[in-house]
């Protein structure tokens, strides 16, 4: 019997399998690579079951969970890199204000998934690598979000750069939750097919790992690194600046809400992510000029106190103007004066100190 008519006999009776040829992997894109730590890259939310259902707004992945590979694949964005050019602020090697302008218009592709933390905060793929976070306005949140836009134009107006992730006020449809939106009680506009509900699109870290410098014996380890009577251990020297850089920002901003184990966040390179913004810009802790930890730990770079001195109402409603929201940050009248008593007290607490301690003792960097 010849070999050819004894492999179809055994194919026949079952015997064998004939083999198929190797899944051509090139046409499905490159596998993400997976992370030093996944277990720590969104741990401070809950992901909820979503029902994707296809409609023209939110596609649903291909795997039918609600989740995605792309949930903590790295975020590129696709922006040209253009490091070094001058006048040009960078956010993971992407020019910030195409990256915003592409987080402002691009149509959502679907919804990777829903989280429940302190707010509720969707997932959103973009298209072309590019993955936003989306903070709706929602019943008991009314205009929560506008503070996450606020948060980063102060960013800009005091020059940090690189450590908050952009934000930019977006309205999308209600129809690109479909599946996504039970219990979601957002706030409505418009009627009919024009349903819309505003919000924040926030670029999505793809890491966000402990620091536990929350933690009550790494707290007091690292308020000594911002008493300018102390030196600042020089194996200690870049954390006690963004640590530095973290306290100046949330005391301008009234932020009260950072210190717990889900919002202060380190990028997969160990820098602190500056992230989480919705809960400053309070009136009624504005005006609390006493809170916000500047008294006996305060230190900052000389470039950034020089940003503070220029960081006046005016500065920053003039940064707030930037954005394409009609009432940007949602910082108004009371508001702007409340800021600017906050700078105030920070100049002077800073020339205070000065005074005490030096210069070079409190701004060391």
């Amino acid at each position: 019997m010849s070999t050819l008519r004894l492999t179809l006999l055994l194919l026949t009776l079952g015997c064998v399998r004939p083999r198929l040829p190797s899944p051509d992997r090139s046409a499905q894109g490159p596998t993400p690579a997976p992370l030093a730590d996944a277990s720590q890259t969104r741990a401070d939310m809950t992901p909820d079951v979503g029902e994707p259902t296809a409609n023209s707004d939110s596609t649903p992945p291909a795997d039918g969970t609600g989740t995605g590979a792309l949930a903590h694949a790295p975020a590129t964005g696709g922006a040209p890199s253009v490091p070094g050019t001058p006048g040009v602020r960078l956010f993971r090697g992407m020019p910030e204000d195409e990256l915003l302008q592409r987080m402002a218009t691009r149509p959502v592709v679907r919804v990777i998934e829903r989280f429940s933390s302190s707010t509720l905060v969707f997932h959103l793929d973009l298209g072309d690598g590019l993955e936003v976070a989306f903070k709706p306005d929602r019943v008991g949140e009314n205009h929560w979000w506008r503070h996450e836009v606020a948060g980063y134009r102060l960013a800009r107006v005091l020059g940090i750069e690189g450590r908050v992730p952009p934000a930019v006020s977006r309205s999308l449809p209600v129809g690109v939750f479909r599946g996504f939106d039970r219990g979601a009680n957002f706030i409505v506009t418009g009627h009919g097919s024009n349903r819309a509900v505003e919000g924040a699109v926030l670029f999505w870290m793809p890491v966000l790992a402990r620091t536990h410098l929350e933690d009550p014996e790494r707290r007091r380890e690292w308020v000594r690194w911002l008493n300018p009577s102390l030196p600042v251990p020089p194996e200690h020297s870049r954390r006690a600046e963004q640590l530095a850089t973290l306290v100046v920002f949330d005391y301008l901003q009234a932020n009260f809400d950072r210190f717990n184990s889900a919002n202060i966040r380190q990028d997969e390179h160990g820098d602190l992510v500056l992230r989480d913004n919705n809960r400053g810009w309070f009136l009624e802790n504005l005006v609390l000029l006493h809170r916000g930890g500047i008294q006996d730990r305060i230190r900052m770079s000389e470039a950034l106190y020089a940003r503070v001195r220029e960081a006046t109402p005016e500065a920053l409603r003039r940064e707030l103007s930037r954005d394409p929201h009609e009432h940007p940050g949602g910082v108004h009248p009371p508001q702007f004066a409340a800021y600017g008593q906050r700078q105030q007290a920070l100049v002077t607490r800073v020339e205070a100190l000065i005074a005490r301690h030096g210069r070079a003792a409190v701004l060391p960097w």
